[in-house]
């Protein structure tokens, strides 16, 4: 293989060959004036040697930018601008100060200066990346710069071709293989050479296929990391001898069975290899990373946070993305994969969304980015009451009746694997009413909120004291407890809306502080914990007919326990060791309220899974404490007074301005309360009492008929309604 390319001029991107610079026959030409020379060298006529011992891609024309080097055969360094007062006497001292690295060739340049040359024993293949750093290498290894003066830096270019001087001494010494190939390796792992694409693959990725893959026989016995040497295991050949070293992006090989010196892990795997792994990799980036257009969003613990940029890129990188910008590229992995976070991975809002297993959630045009941490009680492998004796102990004795009990597992039941399996599953409100000290609020918060994976206060939403709900939007249940009372007629409608959105609507509006407000699917529960007393069966919204069949009242047992230490059978039951027993057996009941089989009676439709139910009592109870209750009053002092009048006709027909006149005729001019005031309440609360008539028949009939776009009411006077009141 002939070891020397050379150009007949500096015009000319023809390589022609020779084995010795000794066979070129041309007569080194001398130059005093260094401009004729350079005019001389780029005629296109000229006829001369200008030699390199590097080789290109395409071995027949010289090196450029496009047909860049591949291989070497020596090297060349040149010492300028000196003044040579006896050649003979510097070529001794030259070979004396190289030792036994001596160069091949000793030559002189066209300007009077010192060129050596150094021919390796064999070929050596060599990526353009290294080039320069390789000929530094060599020429600290030998200590070529502290030779002579005047060393001149273009031997490090690939590109360059020497115009042939005088040969004044020919050592017909060759650098040893091992030496420049160690040079070599030692290069590479300071240098690496960078695969063209961008992407960057981990070695334990590489290491996998090639130990995995039976195409390559488990050639590779050794370990596999940067700087591992070992055989050029992709190439089937029998040979398993040393020749090749591992990097980051391929593999460097000083064997002559290789085609060139860096192959990348795309031209020894494939194409597929490549792109399977990319597409995984960019499948895990845009799963694990978002952009709002302010912050960046990552997935810490199966839930997105916020990081700053500075994470992410931390992140990244130890994920394997390379900061490091590649040839030709403009940005870097790094870089690149940054920027694609925030083109496909934008989000438009924050917020969770519970009853949503994706992390990105598209809710009109709006992409949610689901913050929700919420998760049920796992349920166990069984659910034998033997493993939640005291939950089922408590609840057996603390509901009024079987019925409310049943009621409440199938209401429980509902919202358990609504929350557990993250499915829309809307629910009736649930109303818990009794004696106070039974632990209804433990049932509330501890049970109930404990099995959903947690609870929140909405009182103060309720009351309108708070317009923001970042906490409730974080859970499916909303507590309510009985220090929250409707002392006024706009607090129960107040009750009856909040009821009504939060069972009929599977949305909400969710408002953190500082943030725009966003509309959410949601289908939770409002749980409501009232006493017996008036002010608190105040805070029941209106039982008409718009709110009953979302509404599950049950009342809790008179006769029901407030000795807990009876239940766990102990002397003392603190609250720690209540709710440590209930926390324990929480996934033995949620895995039997899995199991639970609701019966047909208490089935509902699909909408709510379980039928509407008011326990009687508190139905009454309810309505007698409402402000619904104060209509029924009126209405009596109405037909009281009317008789009074002399009206005997069996009854009463106008529409509500003649009641509202004919009252406040009766009361001398005066409104008899505030309420009959207020016409929007005395409409509503008539509608009310006309659907309540129809079930009870206890209630003095009022019916309503139409007639010229008008309402007119007809109150019945039977006597049989009048109340009489007596003083025993």
């Amino acid at each position: 293989m002939h070891k020397y390319k050379y150009l007949k001029n500096l015009t000319s991107s023809k390589v022609y060959t020779c084995n010795s610079l000794k066979d070129l026959k041309v007569t080194p030409k001398k130059f005093d004036d260094k401009k004729l020379r350079s005019l001389w060298s780029n005629h296109p006529e000229t006829d001369y040697a200008y030699y390199s011992l590097a080789e290109g891609t395409i071995a027949s024309l010289r090196i450029t930018g496009d047909n860049k080097v591949t291989a070497m055969y020596g090297f060349v360094v040149e010492y300028d601008n000196i003044k040579i007062d006896c050649w003979k006497t510097t070529v001794k001292q030259i070979l004396a100060k190289c030792g036994a690295n001596k160069p091949t060739l000793i030559t002189r340049t066209p300007s009077g200066g010192v060129r050596l040359v150094f021919e390796f024993e064999e070929q050596l293949l060599i990526d353009a990346q290294l080039y320069s750093a390789f000929i530094k290498k060599l020429v600290a290894r030998f200590k070529l710069k502290r030779l002579l003066a005047g060393f001149d830096d273009s031997c490090t270019r690939a590109t360059q071709y020497y115009y042939l001087g005088d040969i004044l001494e020919d050592t017909g010494k060759k650098i040893p293989k091992a030496l420049y190939t160690n040079l070599l390796l030692k290069t590479s792992l300071e240098n690496p050479p960078q695969a063209p694409s961008a992407l960057s693959i981990p070695l334990e990725v590489i290491e996998e296929e090639v130990r995995s893959n039976p195409k390559y026989k488990n050639r590779w016995t050794s370990t596999f990391e940067v700087g591992s040497r070992g055989p050029l295991y992709w190439i089937d050949d029998g040979r398993e001898t040393e020749g090749c070293m591992v990097v980051e992006d391929g593999m460097i090989c000083y064997s002559d069975r290789a085609p060139k010196s860096f192959l990348s892990w795309k031209e020894i795997f494939g194409q597929a290899f490549v792109e399977k792994y990319e597409n995984r990799k960019l499948d895990n980036l845009l799963k694990q990373y978002w952009f709002s257009g302010k912050a960046f969003y990552g997935l810490i613990n199966d839930v997105p946070v916020m990081i700053d940029k500075d994470q992410l890129k931390l992140e990244l990188r130890q994920a394997g993305y390379n900061p490091v910008k590649r040839p030709r590229e403009r940005l870097s992995e790094l870089e690149s994969s940054i920027l694609l976070i925030q083109q496909q991975c934008r989000i438009t809002e924050i917020a969770p969304v519970i009853f949503d297993s994706r992390i990105v959630v598209e809710s009109g045009a709006n992409k949610i980015l689901n913050t929700s941490t919420l998760k049920a009680v796992q349920p166990a492998g069984e659910g034998d009451k033997k493993h939640w004796p005291f939950i089922d102990k408590w609840l057996s004795q603390f509901f009024k009746d079987e019925t409310s009990l049943l009621y409440f597992y199938a209401w429980l039941q509902r919202i358990y694997s609504a929350v557990l399996y993250k499915e829309m599953k809307q629910g009736h409100a649930l109303l818990l009413v009794g004696p106070t000290n039974k632990g209804k609020s433990l049932l509330s918060n501890k049970l109930i909120g404990g099995l959903l994976g947690g609870f929140a206060d909405a009182s103060d939403y309720l009351s309108g004291d708070s317009k923001f709900n970042k906490e409730l939007g974080r859970v499916a249940a909303w507590v309510i407890d009985d220090t929250t009372s409707a002392a006024s007629f706009a607090e129960q409608r107040r009750a009856t809306e909040l009821i009504k959105k939060a069972t009929a609507n599977p949305r909400i509006e969710y408002q953190a502080k500082f943030e725009d407000t966003i509309t959410i699917s949601w289908a939770g529960r409002v749980i409501m914990s009232l006493n017996m007393d008036p002010n608190s069966l105040s805070v029941i919204p209106a039982l008409d007919s718009s709110n009953r069949d979302k509404i599950l009242a049950l009342r809790i047992s008179d006769a029901a326990t407030s000795d807990f230490s009876s239940l766990l059978g102990i002397d003392t039951a603190s609250n720690s060791i209540i709710e440590k027993t209930i926390k324990e057996e929480l996934p033995y009941f949620g895995k039997w309220l899995e199991d639970f089989e609701v019966p047909k009676s208490i089935k509902g439709d699909s909408r709510f899974g379980v039928k509407s139910y008011i326990d009687p009592e508190i139905d009454a109870a309810a309505f007698a404490n409402s402000t619904r209750s104060l209509l029924i009053e009126t209405i009596e002092f109405f037909v009281k007074k009317l008789k009074e009048y002399g009206h005997d006709k069996p009854y009463w027909r106008g529409n509500l301005t003649d009641f509202v006149h004919d009252i406040l005729e009766y009361n001398n001019n005066k409104p008899l309360n505030s309420m009959v005031a207020n016409t929007e309440w005395l409409r509503r609360s008539i509608q009310s009492l006309e659907e309540a008539c129809i079930s009870d028949d206890n209630l003095r009939a009022v019916t309503s008929t139409y007639k010229n776009n008008m309402k007119f009411l007809c109150i019945d006077l039977d006597p049989k309604w009048d109340i009489s009141i007596s003083h025993d």
